[in-house]
Parts: structure tokens; sequence; C-alpha cells
């Protein structure tokens, strides 16, 4: 009775390990990222990185298990994991040191990976090693499951995603990042004492081999004869096989998360959505779900894909909330199908950790591909709609048996004829097509639409790619997906307004004319960060957020005459707009992290804002608060922040310590403006708490927008350390005083954005 409770409890107690492990791995992952996303502007990119290097360190972790497994009796890698896991706990907790930060014109991936090689490192790959190691284990006992342990896995990927889950709602809003450090290293401990456990339990069953209604001993090494596996080794085909369908997932994890976070809504951490989508597909597939499951994901992937790619090729702009359903249904669909496919494929426990340790591979490589690979060769997000087609191509054939046999010439013929002619007809369709030219009025009334002709204009060549599924033949289907992508996005570059685009680590800049060539913008996502008139009697006119008759040019209209400040700092170049207030007697030096936006900024053939500047300015390259630091003390008049990049909101300068920062660097009499426009995040309440702290005066004014003058809607915000240092702006009744709530400040070791989200 005694063995069949511990015979019994052996999966419980597994499972609880695993569990702990993989909830440690998921929230050291995005505590990490908190770290570090702020000192290089919140940039998704940043965030690809970081996942990039976790993909390197778990390939690392899941080869180490590989190798002791394949070379060591169960008692020796018990041990030795044992000891591994020791070793790291030396290093914790875990923490950034900002003497590894570089700036400058270096590329930031570098500086990523070596700040997370040295604070987190070690400990990762340790725990990283947990997983396939304990389903070993577990393999090499006489329980029942022992021989299919991959239910574990389930376990372990509940574990990370209720990590990942609770971390942006219960942990961040709570802890300030020191104190989740130290519960992380509590939790560190805890695994270790459960690895112990579950090694001890491990040993005394490991030459039990359970028989129906007996349990005895065997004398055998690791596994009992009885409980030996006799399959065939996986060839390299079935490994290739691995490979990709662990690569297309990952990749298309970045890929969505780049593509939301920039085109649909820059709100920080939303990488945790299609991140926490992901280990659901996992949990799913390999909790022995059944095959029907797998079948229906299959059959609902088509028109999932093709409605995704319906509405991003075609001029259609559903609502925000609509376009994100789209692109998160198609992407968990895509890894439902994807791990699917590695759940059926997967092997037995004998190859288990060479299992994790190919779809480990095939992750890190679509880590790669898009975090390296991707932004050095294409100058615009290319990988996103690159994952669609790997996954179109990947997709695998039900029923396909029923299929009519055809000759080789036959089989070429249908392999590049129907993907050339459909590709060929998207791009007339899409160029010469007259329903452009038609009147749909009738139409539109009818069914209540204003789009009818892109709507028929994009239908036709998605319903006939839909139609490639019914010929059951592989990769036909993503053949055609691929000739449909292709066809759509050449036709819609080839008569572009597009002047100039750039890819860097921070995004895509693209620069635009408008209005029939009078006005040129420079964008990053959905976001402008710029407009100049072509018009040279007007090419110093500062327009869009930085109009005179916005805040900023209250205030620098208030900051003139004798009120004229000598020494400007402004965080944020942009299109170097605000040159244009610039005076003979001035020094404007501008801060930027991004040295792609300092060559659009200072090329005369796209902005001449900084070319025609009257005062003397210069550019300083890499994170404000670092070389902030450089500056001498009470040295600027005004200081401008106005860093804030489609969306994205880099917390470290809007701290208790940055605004000391600033602080030290302004004069007595200095002033301090920020913009805070935002289409998601209400900063009113931070920046009145750490006015409030500080002891600082502050105003806000909300402006609204005139497309007539090209003004755009902005907010700013003003503070001094003296009503004074405002001039008659205390006394506008457009700027009313900030506004806060019970929200505590912002520091360096403590903020929440979620509690800053808009309510509307």
């Amino acid at each position: 009775m005694k063995e069949r409770i511990q015979l019994a409890a052996l999966p419980v107690i597994f499972s609880l390990t695993l569990f702990v492990s993989a909830g440690l791995l998921f929230l050291v992952e995005p505590m990490i990222g908190k770290m570090i996303l702020p000192l290089l502007g919140g940039t998704p990119a940043v965030w690809n990185t970081c996942m990039m290097f976790f993909q390197v360190l778990l390939l690392a972790g899941y080869c180490y298990a590989h190798i002791i497994a394949g070379r060591m009796t169960v008692k020796r890698q018990m041990i030795v994991h044992i000891a591994v896991l020791a070793v790291a706990f030396l290093v914790l907790p875990v923490g950034i040191s900002r003497q590894w930060l570089s700036y400058g014109e270096t590329h930031p991936i570098v500086t990523v990976l070596i700040m997370l090689l040295f604070s987190v490192g070690l400990p990762f790959f340790a725990v990283s090693a947990s997983a396939p190691l304990l389903q070993k284990w577990f393999s090499a006992t006489g329980h029942p499951s022992a021989g299919d342990p991959y239910f574990l896995y389930s376990a372990s990927n509940v574990g990370s995603m209720l990590a990942l889950i609770s971390y942006p709602l219960l942990i961040e809003p709570r802890l300030a990042l020191a104190i989740q450090s130290r519960w992380w290293s509590a939790g560190y401990l805890i695994l270790v004492a459960m690895t112990i456990i579950s090694a001890v339990l491990s040993l005394k069953k490991l030459s039990i081999c359970y028989d129906e209604n007996k349990v005895y001993e065997s004398n055998s090494g690791d596994l009992p004869p009885q409980c030996a596996e006799t399959d065939i080794k996986p060839g390299i085909r079935e490994r290739l096989r691995w490979i990709a369908f662990s690569f297309v997932p990952s990749s298309l994890l970045l890929g969505v998360t780049t593509f939301i976070s920039t085109n649909i809504a820059a709100i920080p951490l939303f990488w945790v959505v299609p991140l926490a989508l992901y280990l659901l597909s996992f949990i799913l597939v390999f909790a022995r779900i059944p095959g029907i499951i797998n079948r229906l994901m299959i059959f609902i992937f088509p028109p999932a894909v093709l409605t995704l790619l319906f509405f991003e090729l075609s001029d259609i702009r559903p609502s925000i909330l609509v376009s994100f359903l789209v692109h998160l249904s198609a992407f968990f669909i895509t890894a439902m199908v994807c791990h699917g496919e590695l759940a059926r494929r997967r092997p037995s426990a004998r190859y288990l950790t060479e299992f994790y340790l190919w779809m480990s591979f095939g992750g890190l490589l679509g880590g790669i591909f898009n975090a390296v690979i991707a932004p050095l060769s294409f100058n615009t997000i290319l990988e996103y709609p690159l994952g669609i087609i790997f996954a179109s191509l990947l997709l695998p054939v039900l029923n396909a048996k029923s299929r009519n046999s055809l000759s080789l010439l036959k089989k070429r013929l249908l392999y590049i004829g129907a993907p050339l002619i459909l590709g060929l007809l998207t791009f007339w369709l899409v160029m010469e097509w007259p329903a452009g030219k038609l009147d749909l009025s009738l139409l539109d009334k009818v069914f209540g639409i204003g789009d009818s002709d892109s709507i028929i204009t994009y239908a036709i060549p998605a319903f006939l790619c839909f139609g490639l599924i019914f010929m059951k033949r592989r990769f036909l289907f993503g053949c055609g997906v691929g000739a449909f992508v292709a066809a759509a996005l050449i036709a819609s570059t080839w008569d572009s307004n597009i002047v100039h685009r750039e890819r860097s680590f921070f995004g895509v800049l693209e620069v635009r004319d408008k209005s029939s060539g009078a006005y040129r913008i420079l964008t990053h996502g959905t976001t402008q960060h710029g407009i100049q008139s072509l018009d040279p009697k007007r090419s110093l006119e500062p327009l869009s957020y930085y109009h005179r008759q916005g805040p900023i040019g209250q205030v620098f209209k208030e900051l003139s005459g004798h009120n004229r400040k000598s020494r400007i700092a402004i965080i944020g170049l942009g299109t170097g707009t605000l040159a244009s207030y610039g005076r003979p007697d001035q020094q404007f030096t501008f801060y930027e992290i991004d040295p792609s936006v300092k060559h659009i900024a200072t090329n005369t053939d796209l902005f001449t804002f900084l070319h025609n500047c009257r005062a003397d300015w210069k550019i300083v390259l890499g994170d404000a608060r670092l070389r902030l630091e450089d500056a001498p003390d009470n040295h600027y008049e005004l200081m401008v922040i106005d860093a804030f990049s489609s969306d994205a909101i880099p917390v470290h300068l809007l701290t208790r310590e940055a605004l000391r920062l600033y602080l030290s660097k302004l004069s007595e009499k200095g002033l301090l403006a920020v913009h805070i426009s935002n289409r998601y995040i209400d900063l009113e309440p931070v920046l009145q708490k750490l006015a409030q702290d500080a002891g600082l005066s502050g105003r806000i004014r909300d402006d609204g927008e005139d497309r007539k003058i090209h003004k755009y809607g902005s907010t700013w915000v003003i503070m001094s350390k003296n009503e004074a240092q405002m001039g008659m702006l205390a006394y506008d009744k457009r700027w009313r005083r900030l506004e806060g709530d019970h929200r505590p400040v912002w520091t360096d070791d403590f903020s929440n954005l979620l509690s800053a989200l808009k309510r509307s």
C-alpha cells in the first residue's frame, strides 16, 4: 500500500516542481524586461532581443540536459543538476547594472545581451534545464505514465502562463523591483528543495517497474528491461519537422507582438497577451486533448489567415478591438496547428531530451530571425507576413489520400502556374481593375459598407487562394498565400508617396509626402513625429504638436524678449521642429536615443528645421538620463521632455530620480516642459505626484486640433520651483493645475503603467 501511495504521489510532486520551475522562468522574464526596457526607450525591439536571449539560454539548458541524460545515470544527473542549481543561487538576487549600458552609434543588441548575461544568465540556464531533466527522471520510474511523460509539459506551461499573467496584474502594481527580485530568490530556493524531493522519490522508484497488479524490484541501470522503449530513432527529416513547427510560432510570436505594439496600440507590456496565447497552445496540445481539436484547428486555419491578410493588405481599417482580435486569433490558431503537430509527432521518452532540444532550437531560430536578421535585412516589418507564409506552407493536409495523382510535369505546372496566376491577378486587381471606378454607393447603402471597392478588390484573390485548399496538396496553399501577399505588397508600394524608409533597433521610420507634395511627415508606426511645409517660405513654421498656437508655442512665446532662455535642452529630436523656435543668442541641445532619427533630421533632402535653425544646436546620442549626467549642474534654463515614440512610455524619464536629475541640471529660474500626449496612457496623475513629491508648481494644458492650419491636439505640462518662473502662463485659464489621485509616486524601482491606462 505504501508503495502504491508513493507511486501515485510521483506525478503530483513532479508536476508541482515543474510548475514552480516554469513559473520562475516566466516571472523573471518580465521582471528583467521591466528593468531593461526603460533604459533603452521602451521599444518592442528590446523585448524581442530579450526573448531571443531567453531562447538561447533555453536551448543551452536543453542541450545540457540532453548531454547529461545521454551520458550519465539518473543518479549522477540528479547530483550534477542540483549542484548547478546551488551554484546559480550564488549570483542571486538578479539585477541590472548600468555600467553595461552604452550609447552613441553602437547597436543596442550587444548591450542588451551583455546586461542579460551578467544579470540573469546562470539562474535562467539552471532553471530552464529542469523541465526536460525532471521529465526524464520521471520516465525512469515505475509509474504507469512513465512511458509518456509529456503530460508534465502541460503542467509546466500552466505555471508559465499563470506567472506571465499574474506579473502585470498582481506583482508589478504591488511590489518594487528590488522586492520582486528578493521574492524570486526565495522561489528559487523552493525550487531547489522541490527538485531534491523529486530526486529522492525518483531514486526510491528508479528500479521499480509497474505491471498491472504487481510492483516489483529490478536490478537494471536507468530503466528496467520491461519498461525500455523499442521504437525507431527519429531521422533527420523528422528532426527538421520539429524545428520547422517550432520556428513558425516563435517567429510569429515576436512578429505579432511587434506589429500590434507598433501599428494597433503601442501599450507597454502588450507582449504579455501573445505570449500567454503561445503558452496556452502548448498546454492544450500536450494535455492529451482529442485529435479532433487538432483537425479543427487545421480546418479553420486558412480562413483565419486569409481574414487577417484581407484586413492588413486592403485599405479597410476595422476598430482597434476587431483588429486586435483578428491578429491574436490567427496567431493562436497557427500556434495550435504547429504545436499540435509537435505533440502528435512527439517521440517516446527515450528521445525526450532530444525532442525538447530540437524544439528549442527551432524556437531560437525564430527569435534570431525576428530580432537580428529581419531588422538588418528589411526596412519594414516584413517578418510578420513572412511568418504567415511559412505557417501556410507547413499546413498539414486533411484527407490527403483522397486527392488525384498527377504526373511530375502536371505537379510542376500546378505549383508554379496556380500561384503565378493568383499573383498576377492580385496585382492587376489592385492596380487596374475598375472596381475603384465603379459607382458602388448603392451597395454601400444597402450593406452599410463604406469600402465596397476595396472589399471586392481583395476578396476575389482571397477566395481564390482559399480554393487551393480543396486540391489537398501540401505547400500549394502556402504558395498561393505567398503570391497573394507579394503581389499586394508590391502593388501597394508601386506608386507610393514614401520618400524615405529606415529601420533601426527602435522601429521603422517613414518619411512621406502628403497633401499633393505640399507637406512632408515623419512617422514611427502610427505616431507622427513632425511635419514640415515644403514651401520654402513656410519651411521654418512649426506644425503638428509644436504649433505656435499650441501649448509649447505659448511656452516659447512667454520665454521670449527679456524672459528669453539662452540654454535649452530637448529630450527627443523627431524632425527637429522645435529648432524653429531658436534665436541667434540661444543654444539648443537635443538628446536622441535613435541614430536613425538623427540621420533623418539632419538630412537636408528630407527635413531642414535644423539646417535653417538660427540658434546654435547640437545632438547628443544615447539615453537621455545617462547623457544628461554629463551636463554641468544648473546649466539649462528650459528643458523639454518629448521622448515618447509611438505611444511607448520610457518610464525611467518619469520617475522621482529622473526629476531630481532634471532639476539638478536646471537653473534656479529654469522651467521644465513635458509632452504627455498619448492615446492610451493618462500621465497627468503621474506628473502631479512627481511635482508634489518634489515640491514643484505644475500646470497642464489640453489643446485641441485644427487640421486647417496643421495643428494637432496635444497635452503639455510645465513645472518649476516657483510659479513666478511660469510668467503669465500661471494666470492663463487654459493652463490648469495638475490633478492627481491616491497612486504612489513612480520611482526607478516602482512604476505601474496598467494603473495609468485611460478608462475610455
